[in-house]
């Protein structure tokens, strides 16, 4: 496995990747911004750089290997050891060691470590396929240009028409259309009975209420001279049992319609992670750096392994709101969410 193949990837994730004892890549965005001569706009860049300060391991490329290779924590470390050795002895015999689509270190004349960012990188990602714009000015010389079969000469002797003036009349034209079409479609409805749709409705209201007002009486006089009700009351219980399963039934879909699954509790805890080593010596030392900060530390063991975690919990909410704010205080420090 190249690991100098990996180092693109890992950066998409990642702000910074470290190379332990050498330094850490640092990736960072610029959005786009004016010209400085006011003519234009510079496009976003998303540039790559190399602080050989840095040395300490985040352990990205151990985790990465880790996962990718199903290979334990310890033969991650030897592997990354053995390319470490290869990049210091490659840049101390004065050659330039390369990274696909990332760049190259080597070391110059006074023995310190510089980089040089792939140009393969700056065409392919430091601009997102944007390029700078150019706005042109138009000064008050300027005129625009017109096509001689457009110009066409007017007789000075017709007064010329203000355009503003046009369009004003035009408006008040249209308004007064509007109000006159409104009036007659109203003076329509008043005065041709035909079209009072109102009375209509208003007439087989009552005699709607005429026709069951008149079906009373008949059943009162029925029922106080002895005599059998018509067939259609006869089949007023059987109607009432149709209504009320038609009730039941509805009552039925709206519980299935509305029916959730019981929820379970989570009972998940959620650590902020800022150093993962293999020798607990190693996480106690990072422990007790965060402990002289102010934070309550904790090492956390599981698969040959000793993290260190600077809180811990039970809302997932409240952990992704101390991640973010530890990274906004904390740029430069590496640290990751936990789930346990």
């Amino acid at each position: 496995m190249e690991i100098n193949l990996i180092i693109r990837e890992l950066l998409a994730k990642h702000d910074f990747i470290s190379l332990p004892g050498i330094g850490s890549f640092i990736q960072k965005y610029e959005p786009a911004y004016p010209s400085p001569d006011g003519k234009g706009f510079i496009s976003p860049k998303q540039s790559i750089t190399f602080d050989s300060s840095r040395t300490f391991n985040d352990e990205a490329i151990e985790n990465w290997l880790c996962e990718k290779m199903g290979i334990s924590h310890s033969n991650a470390s030897e592997i990354l050891a053995e390319f470490i050795n290869r990049i210091k002895e490659e840049i101390e015999n004065g050659k330039e060691f390369s990274f696909e689509n990332v760049g190259s270190l080597s070391k110059d004349k006074k023995g310190k470590i510089q980089f040089e960012q792939a140009k393969e990188l700056d065409a392919a990602l430091s601009t997102y396929g944007l390029k700078d714009i150019d706005v042109a000015k138009i000064t008050s010389g300027d005129k625009p240009k017109t096509s001689t079969k457009a110009n066409i000469q007017r007789d000075s002797s017709k007064p010329e028409i203000n355009p503003a003036k046009k369009s004003s009349s035009l408006k008040v034209v249209i308004g007064i259309s509007i109000v006159v079409a409104i009036a007659a479609i109203a003076a329509t409805f008043i005065l041709i009975p035909e079209f009072r749709f109102w009375e209509n409705f208003v007439n087989s209201k009552d005699t709607v209420a005429e026709s069951k007002l008149d079906t009373l009486k008949k059943v009162n006089k029925n029922l106080s001279q002895g005599t059998a009700l018509p067939d259609s009351s006869l089949k007023k219980d059987s109607l009432n049992t149709k209504v009320d399963q038609a009730i039941t039934d509805n009552s039925v879909k709206k519980t299935a319609l509305y029916y959730e699954e019981p929820k379970t509790l989570e009972n998940k805890t959620y650590c902020l992670i800022v150093g993962s080593f293999g020798k607990r010596e190693n996480a106690q030392k990072l422990a007790e750096k965060y402990i002289q900060r102010g934070f309550k530390t904790e090492i956390i063991q599981g698969n040959a392994m000793y993290r260190v975690s600077i809180n811990k919990f039970t809302d997932k909410n409240r952990a992704l709101s101390e991640f973010n704010k530890f990274r906004s205080n904390y740029p430069g420090e590496s640290i990751w969410l936990l789930e346990i």
